[in-house]
C-alpha cells in the first residue's frame, strides 16, 4: 500500500518534505487572513511536524492590484471579525470586490447568521428543538455567490463557502460539486477536502471522486475511509502519512489512536494517545475519544486523572466536557453526567459522538424518550456512526417495540457488520418475533466474530432447545461451560451455567448417560437459581443409575443361570 501522491511521481515529479512544508505555510498564511481558524491551525500544525532544512525564504502570497487598494478596508474588516462582530465586519467590507474581501464579508455574513440561530435555540433537546431554524441567511449568500460563479470571479475559497452553504440548504449534490472545484482551485484548504469527506455516502462514492492529483488527496481519503468506518483503509492511509515524513504529527497520530480505537485496539489505542499527550500535553482535541478508551477500559483513575487535567487547560470547551461526562457515567453519576454531556452539545451542537453519549446515559436511566431524541439528533450530523442506529434500537427493544428495534439494528448492521454485539441483538430481535432461523444465523455469526462474553452461545442453546433440537443444545451448553471454566464470564452470565448444567444432566438423563448426568446435576447446586433443581435431579440420576446397576446385575445372574444348565452333566 503506497500513498497515492508517490504514483504520482510517475508524471510528475514528487514534492519534497521542503515543498511541501512551504505549501502548507503558506496556507496558513491565506486561511488566517480568511478567519479559517480551523484550516490555518492545522496546515500550521503540520508543517511544524516536517523536519527539514531551514527555508530559504518566508513563503509570500501573490497579491492583486485591487486587493491592495482594498487593504485598510480589509484589515478593519478582519480585526472587527476577530472580536466576532461578524455583522459589523460585513458591514465595513460591503463595496469591496477582491476575492479576499469578499469571502471574508461573505463568511462573516454567515456566520452572523449562525450565530443568530444558536441564539434562537431555547434548549439543546425536547421539544423546543424540531430543526426547524435554520440560518436566515443562507439563501441572499447563495444568490451572491451564484452570481459570483456567472461572472467567473469565485476562487477557491469562495467555491468552498459556496458549498457549505448548499449543504445547509441540504443541495447535496451541488455541494458536492462546488467543494469539489474547491479542492481544485485551492489544493491546501483543508476545510474544502473535510467538507467534501463528509458529503460521501460510501466507498464507491468516495473512490469516484474527482479529486485533485495533490499529496493532500491520501489526508482526505484517511479521514474520509475513518467518517464512513471504513477502519481498514484509513489505518494503511494513515500509518503510510506517519511513514513519509508526518511521523512527528500529533494530528497523524492522534488518527491514529481514534481509528485503534474504532477497531476496538483499545491497549493499541491508550498507548498512541499517551505518546501524543507527550508530544503536545495541552492539546484538547481527540481527548474526548481517549476518554472514550479509558472508559470501554474501565480505568476509572487513569480517567479520574485525565478529567482533572483537562479542566486545567480548558474547562468549557465540548471535548472536556464529554471527558467529565464519562467519568462521571464510569463512576455511576449517571445525572451529573448528563449535565457534561449536554453541556458539551450546547457548546457544539455538531459534535454527533457527544449527541449519542447523552443518549447513553438517558438510557442509563431508562428515559427512552429523551435517549431516542439523543440519538436521532447524532444520526441527523453523521449517518455513519452506528453507534446512534445501534442505541435507537436498545432504545425500541426496553419500549418493547420489536419491529421498530430491529429496523434500527438493521441499520447498525450495515455499518458495522463485524460487532458481535450488534448481531445479537439482531438475533434477540428476531428470536422474540418468532423467526427462528435468521436468529440462529445471527447467534452464529455473532459467535464467529468473537463473542467474548459467551452470551449469543447461551442465547442459540436455549433456542435449539426451545425447538427441541437437544444435540445441538447439548454441544453448545457443552463449549459455553468449557468456555467458562477457561476464561470465566461475565458476572451477568454466572447463573447461566448453572442452567447449563441443568439442561446436561436431564439430557444425559434422556440418554442413559447417568454418571454425566450426576456429575452435571452436582454442579447445578453449586448455583443458587438452580440448587433445588439441581438437588431434584441429582436425585432422579442417582436412581435411574442405581436401577440401571441392579438391572445389569439382574440380567448377569440370569444369564449365568443358563450357562449353568447348558453345562451340567447329562443324567
Amino acid at each position: 500500500f503506497t500513498p497515492h501522491w508517490i504514483y504520482c511521481a510517475m508524471a510528475t515529479e514528487s514534492p519534497s518534505l521542503l515543498q511541501l512544508k512551504e505549501g502548507l505555510l503558506l496556507s496558513f498564511k491565506e486561511c488566517s487572513e480568511r478567519g479559517l481558524t480551523y484550516s490555518a491551525n492545522w496546515a500550521i500544525e503540520l508543517a511544524s511536524s516536517i523536519e527539514t532544512e531551514q527555508l530559504p525564504s518566508i513563503p509570500e502570497i501573490e497579491r492583486s492590484p485591487l486587493f491592495q487598494s482594498e487593504y485598510t478596508q480589509f484589515c478593519l474588516g478582519k480585526s472587527l471579525y476577530d472580536l466576532h462582530e461578524f455583522k459589523r465586519a460585513a458591514y465595513v467590507l460591503q463595496n469591496c470586490k477582491s476575492n479576499e474581501a469578499f469571502f471574508l464579508r461573505s463568511y462573516s455574513t454567515f456566520l452572523a447568521g449562525e450565530k443568530m440561530k444558536e441564539d434562537s435555540l431555547v434548549d439543546v433537546i425536547g421539544p423546543d428543538h424540531d430543526g426547524s431554524i435554520k440560518n436566515t441567511e443562507l439563501l441572499s449568500l447563495k444568490r451572491d455567490l451564484a452570481k459570483r460563479e456567472i461572472d467567473n470571479q469565485l476562487d477557491g475559497y469562495g467555491y468552498y463557502l459556496y458549498g457549505v452553504v448548499l449543504r445547509e440548504l441540504e443541495a447535496v449534490d451541488e455541494a458536492r460539486k462546488m467543494l469539489l472545484r474547491a479542492t481544485h482551485l485551492s489544493p491546501l484548504l483543508w476545510s474544502a477536502w473535510k467538507e467534501l469527506g463528509k458529503l460521501c455516502e460510501d466507498r464507491e462514492m468516495l473512490y469516484s471522486l474527482d479529486v485533485p492529483q495533490h499529496w493532500l488527496r491520501d489526508f482526505f481519503l484517511a479521514e474520509a475511509s475513518l467518517e464512513l468506518q471504513l477502519m481498514d483503509d484509513s489505518l494503511a492511509y494513515y500509518s503510510n502519512l506517519s511513514l513519509v515524513g508526518f511521523g512527528a504529527s500529533s494530528y497523524v497520530n492522534s488518527q491514529l489512536a481514534v481509528v485503534h480505537y474504532h477497531k476496538k485496539d483499545f491497549a493499541e489505542s491508550e498507548t498512541m494517545f499517551e505518546c501524543v499527550r507527550k508530544l503536545d500535553p495541552y492539546k484538547i482535541t481527540s481527548l474526548d475519544i481517549y476518554s472514550n478508551v479509558l472508559f470501554v477500559m474501565e480505568k476509572l483513575p487513569e480517567l479520574s486523572r485525565l478529567a482533572q487535567e483537562v479542566v486545567k487547560v480548558e474547562k468549557y470547551c465540548s471535548e472536556s466536557c464529554i471527558v467529565l461526562g464519562n467519568f462521571y457515567g464510569l463512576h455511576g453519576d449517571h445525572e451529573k453526567a448528563i449535565v457534561y454531556f449536554r453541556r458539551a452539545v450546547r457548546l457544539n451542537r455538531h459534535d454527533h459522538s457527544a449527541w449519542v453519549l447523552l443518549g447513553h446515559e438517558y438510557m442509563e436511566l431508562r428515559n427512552c424518550t429523551m435517549a431516542i431524541e439523543a440519538y436521532c439528533k447524532g444520526i441527523e450530523i453523521n449517518k455513519n456512526d452506528f453507534r446512534g442506529y445501534y442505541g435507537l434500537g436498545n432504545a425500541y427493544e426496553i419500549l418493547k417495540m420489536p419491529y421498530f428495534a430491529l429496523h434500527y439494528f438493521r441499520q447498525a448492521h450495515k455499518l458495522k457488520p463485524s460487532d458481535s454485539r450488534i448481531l445479537f441483538s439482531l438475533g434477540y430481535c428476531y428470536d422474540q418475533l418468532g423467526l427462528n432461523e435468521e436468529a440462529k444465523k445471527c447467534y452464529r455469526r455473532a459467535i464467529a466474530f468473537k463473542d467474548q462474553e459467551g452470551t449469543s452461545l447461551v442465547k442459540l442453546a436455549k433456542l435449539h432447545a426451545k425447538l427441541g433440537e437437544g444435540v445441538e443444545a447439548a454441544k453448545l451448553y457443552t463449549k459455553f461451560i468449557a468456555q467458562a471454566e477457561t476464561k470465566g464470564v461475565a458476572a451477568h452470565l454466572i447463573d447461566e451455567q448453572g442452567f447449563a448444567h441443568l439442561f446436561l444432566a436431564r439430557y444425559h438423563i434422556s440418554k442413559g448417560s447417568y454418571s454425566e448426568a450426576e456429575a452435571h446435576a452436582h454442579k447445578c447446586t453449586e448455583f443458587v437459581p438452580t440448587r433445588d433443581e439441581g438437588k431434584s435431579v441429582l436425585q432422579e440420576a442417582q436412581r435411574m443409575k442405581a436401577a440401571a446397576q441392579d438391572s445389569s446385575n439382574k440380567s448377569g445372574v440370569e444369564e449365568l443361570g443358563s450357562l449353568d444348565t447348558e453345562i451340567s452333566p447329562i443324567s
